[in-house]
């Protein structure tokens, strides 16, 4: 029986982003519901971010990788550490570029009291305009990215106002009760940054789980501010690369075929788009992206029971 009372460890992930991370870390200190053991995991940033969350008198635990070990490399130090205390039994995985409703946490644990439920995600907005919306849930699917997020670029009049299953939710917010990581595993770091949610909910899926859109839960999400805008060569290689390690990982031939065959198409249009602009290095890199993730060596998804490399931790 899962105990909406039990403590509540909220993750977040910090790379070269310290203002946000400082912001958000004030909001969940004013959610309404319970008290939140907030865990931040600083990844290796080359800026001042460390010196500046040591400096900061909020309470949370900061933990020190030493290098940039990717989001779902990060989240896994961090749900592994809170995961040590056997108390916890809700993991809340959050973006730090994110602005929170205070009483966004209560509808995703009632969510997931459901035992059938594997985990629970709020309707997102963009942060701006506040009430465009960004994913009111989504869906896994075989195009040349593999999820789709619903309602996005929509102003929001109701028409997501509804409850219900998908069978996909983004990581920028990411409520998970304990028993769920310990049959489904944790996120997996061979995806560096992106696809790691879209990994993760089709092993949810997999393993029996439902999952679950809550729309009483609401926060709003400044897009793409740790990768530096939506259509860069890092964006593009690793959404190349993380897309093409899931299809591999979960498609079978046909559907692998065709992906593959949605990527060529999509790589000669955003050629033909972004040549007047001079951009083609982004569509280049996305190549390069989708050949590593074809070339690259898949492994077994991270177990809920391995212990953490060697990190430092402080509370700040």
């Amino acid at each position: 029986m899962r105990d909406p009372a039990a403590p509540i460890a909220a993750i977040i992930v910090n790379w070269n982003g310290a203002s946000d991370t400082l912001a958000v870390l004030e909001e969940l200190g004013s959610v309404e519901g319970l008290a939140l053991r907030t865990i931040v995991v600083e990844n290796g940033s080359t800026d001042d971010s460390l010196e500046r969350l040591e400096a900061s008198d909020l309470a949370f635990e900061l933990i020190k990788t030493g290098d940039n070990l990717g989001f779902a490399g990060g989240n896994l130090v961090g749900i592994r550490h809170a995961a040590a205390d056997p108390e916890v039994e809700w993991f809340l995985l959050i973006n730090n570029d994110v602005v929170v409703d205070p009483g966004f946490l209560t509808p995703l644990i009632e969510a997931c009291r459901d035992p059938e439920v594997g985990a629970a995600g709020p309707k997102i907005y963009y942060h701006e305009p506040a009430r465009l919306l960004w994913a009111a849930g989504g869906r896994l699917r075989v195009r040349e990215t593999v999820t789709e997020e619903f309602g996005k670029g929509n102003l929001d009049q109701g028409q997501w106002d509804q409850a219900r299953d998908v069978t996909y939710l983004t990581t920028c917010c990411l409520l998970v009760p304990r028993d769920a990581l310990e049959r489904v595993g944790l996120l997996d770091p061979l995806f560096f940054i992106g696809v790691e949610d879209a990994d993760w909910c089709r092993r949810a899926l997999d393993s029996g789980y439902r999952l679950r859109y809550v729309p009483e839960s609401r926060i709003w999400h400044k897009v793409a501010v740790s990768t530096g805008g939506s259509y860069t060569p890092f964006k593009t290689f690793h959404t190349g690369r993380s897309n093409t390690l899931y299809a591999r990982r979960h498609l079978n031939l046909g559907g692998l075929v065709r992906f593959l065959s949605a990527n060529l198409a999509a790589l000669v249009a955003a050629f033909i788009r972004e040549l007047p602009r001079g951009n083609t290095a982004a569509v280049v890199a996305k190549a390069k992206g989708v050949w590593s993730g074809l070339s690259d060596r898949l492994s077994q998804p991270p177990g809920f029971e391995e212990s953490n490399p060697k990190s430092k931790v402080t509370d700040s």
